[in-house]
């Protein structure tokens, strides 16, 4: 299967070797994970409603000093998997920039999409796949696996993901069917 990342989930750690004696502990032997997650004073909890997560290995292409390079590029990924309790995804590789993605890697939150209403049955359209959710009160992330034309409701409106050939994604959520109340950004 093959990704694009358009975003990252706020919730960053990592997982070490197990061997202090190793030189490759902290690189190669390696495992960085992202996922939801709502800030609580200095810290980000999960707060999963859905739980779940996408995780780097430290042998792969990925820099985990500068995580911000690998969006808007395409990963060679397992399937979404139910293990441990919970959704995962490995990104193993990235692809040349010809690649073209089954899937799009998308996260949205109250804070800039609007408030979705999970107890819905209707919130997304059903190719959407949830990796994670989570939710404290108002504040809301989920990071999705969505293809060009696949939305999510919010309290604003439809938001679609769209192919751009203007942005350097490549791909968008785009509103359309609403509109962003004033009181969003606030």
């Amino acid at each position: 299967m093959l990704v694009k990342t358009l975003h990252f989930g706020c919730n960053w750690w990592a997982r070490f070797g197990s061997n202090a004696a190793d030189p490759h502990r902290y690189t190669r032997h390696a495992a960085y994970y992202n996922s939801t997650g709502i800030r609580c004073g200095n810290k980000i909890r999960r707060h999963w409603i859905v739980p779940g997560m996408i995780r780097f290995n430290g042998v792969g292409d990925f820099n985990p000093h500068l995580p911000l390079r690998s969006l808007g590029h395409t990963f060679l990924t397992s399937d979404v998997d139910l293990l441990f309790g919970g959704n995962r995804l490995l990104l193993k590789r990235r692809m040349p920039n010809s690649a073209t993605p089954d899937w799009h890697l998308v996260v949205v939150s109250q804070s800039i999409h609007g408030r979705i209403n999970f107890g819905s049955p209707a919130w997304k359209s059903r190719t959407v796949t949830v990796i994670s959710a989570s939710q404290l009160h108002q504040a809301q992330e989920a990071m999705l696996l969505m293809k060009p034309g696949d939305w999510v409701e919010t309290a604003c409106g439809f938001w679609h993901l769209k192919l751009t050939e203007n942005s350097h994604p490549g791909a968008e959520l785009i509103l359309t069917g609403g509109q962003v109340p004033e009181d969003l950004f606030q």
